[in-house]
């Protein structure tokens, strides 16, 4: 089967090029007067052969599957209701219940529809994170469908049967990253032995998985990889090495954080200080800080060193070395439409557990919404990771959702984890209010879904039954209710 020569007879037209005599038979067609008819069926069939896991080919057509598909009648089997549910989510339709869907036939043992394996397998190109958790409830016909097709190969690879000295980037990063769960030592020792040859952008990459069951074994490598030519190698080694005890670099971190740079903190100051105890580049402790600077930070190398230091200083050492409180340290940092220092030392608080730090974070800058960190990369970052003590924050202050703050809607539609009672409940307050005149509830359109998905299901569903019959809801409220109503509804899966 030429998947080509069907695409051309149907672009050119059958009036100027008939679909070819073998492109047919390769389909199984039977020879036809009406050319038009032949084209669309091999179109429609050509279409379910792809679908069904064969990769257009130039040749062939069923015969290309390896085997016949194995027989896994034994498992239990989903009721039509609970299929049709799983092909809306499919089609688009509260997909953002898949994980959940799967996880409950997980948990009940039944078996994939065997008809709806090539959808899922699309769906986990689309979807990593979908695809870990899909991998293990393939079954041998999944597994078999998935090594049919090209694109579906590496769902069903097996990574014990990797080799890291022969096998390509991708597949040595797949083996890296399974092997340090289960053998962290093994993992050093194969990039020990590689650890020259290999290109500085995959020697990142490896040194971030290292962060799995990172242990006091890593540190000789990472020490290694901190004298990296490459200046990324070498940051990311840095990353790592705060979290380890007694090694070099991070005793000499620490040292030369104290004697040169915790006395800048004071913005009023600062550059008294630095010019003082930084007068030029001659001093040799210097050279491996000011090697990881970029180009631009270059140009200004005291704040660039100053700024460093902010982002890797573990954030437990920039209080006891400076003696200072997060709170005083945030205000110290805070530079205004100058927001370098503020984002580095967000950046490090993404890195390190921050729970202490982010009231003093809310505190600070939730005075001024318009501030121009709240869109930074870093302020999105740990707003989400701290999305629970923000809206605490504001129903503490009594501060609403409005067209300054919106943007912590945004952040909202995209936490996409468990959402605990309290951030539930705060949102909804929120819309309350919204509703009540802060601001037009449909803004909350995307955000009720997204925590209707989220929320633990009974304290959505105390909602929902609170709800009364026959009084006219909003649009964004209907479908905030219609999800939760499909979540109840897919827990009572049957076979």
């Amino acid at each position: 089967m030429s998947w080509s020569s069907v695409l051309q007879t149907l672009l050119i037209g059958v009036d100027r090029r008939k679909l070819p005599e073998e492109t047919a038979a390769g389909l199984g067609l039977a020879a036809t007067d009406d050319p038009v008819r032949t084209a669309l069926e091999a179109l429609a069939g050509a279409a379910l052969l792809q679908k069904a896991g064969l990769a257009p080919a130039s040749t062939g057509g069923l015969e290309h599957f390896e085997q016949q598909a194995p027989d896994e009648s034994a498992l239990a089997v989903l009721q039509d209701a609970a299929v049709r549910d799983l092909q809306r989510m499919l089609s688009g339709s509260y997909a953002e219940g898949l994980p959940e869907f799967l996880s409950l036939l997980q948990d009940r043992g039944y078996r994939l529809p065997p008809e709806l394996l090539p959808d899922l397998l699309d769906q986990c190109l689309k979807e990593p994170a979908l695809a870990a958790q899909l991998a293990p409830m393939l079954g041998k016909r999944g597994l078999w469908l998935a090594q049919q097709n090209e694109r579906w190969r590496h769902l069903a690879a097996d990574v014990s049967a990797i080799d890291w000295f022969t096998a390509s980037f991708d597949e040595r990063l797949q083996l890296l990253e399974a092997t340090r769960h289960r053998n962290p030592l093994l993992t050093i020792a194969w990039m020990e032995k590689t650890w020259p040859e290999e290109k500085a952008e995959h020697k990142v990459q490896f040194i971030h998985l290292l962060n799995i069951r990172l242990s006091e074994m890593d540190t000789d490598l990472l020490e290694r990889a901190f004298l990296d030519k490459g200046r990324e190698v070498r940051l990311a080694a840095l990353s790592l090495l705060v979290f380890l005890p007694e090694n070099e670099t991070r005793t000499a971190l620490h040292a030369f954080f104290k004697e040169k740079l915790a006395g800048a903190f004071p913005a009023h100051t600062r550059e008294k200080h630095l010019q003082s105890t930084l007068p030029d580049l001659s001093d040799a402790e210097l050279k491996p800080w000011f090697d990881l600077l970029s180009k631009k930070e270059k140009s200004d190398w005291r704040n660039g060193l100053f700024q460093l230091f902010v982002r890797f200083v573990p954030p437990a050492d920039l209080l006891t070395v400076t003696g200072n409180s997060p709170a005083e340290i945030i205000q110290a940092l805070d530079g205004g439409n100058q927001t370098s220092l503020a984002e580095a030392l967000l950046e490090n608080l993404l890195r390190h557990e921050s729970v202490s730090w982010a009231e003093a974070v809310w505190q600070h800058y939730c005075k001024q919404f318009r501030h121009p960190l709240w869109q930074k990369t870093a302020m999105q970052g740990f707003m989400n990771r701290h999305a629970e003590s923000l809206m605490q924050h504001l129903a503490k202050k009594n501060m609403s959702l409005d067209y300054d703050n919106q943007f912590i809607l945004r952040m909202l539609e995209n936490h996409r984890r468990p959402w605990s009672t309290s951030l539930f409940n705060n949102l909804l307050q929120q819309y309350r209010s919204a509703v009540n005149g802060n601001m037009p509830g449909w803004h909350y359109s995307l955000v009720l879904q997204i925590a209707a998905w989220h929320c633990h299901l009974p304290d959505g569903l105390a909602f929902l039954h609170a709800s009364e019959p026959g009084v006219y809801l909003p649009k964004e409220w209907t479908a905030f209710m219609q999800v939760l109503q499909f979540r109840q509804r897919v827990r009572e899966v049957r076979g």
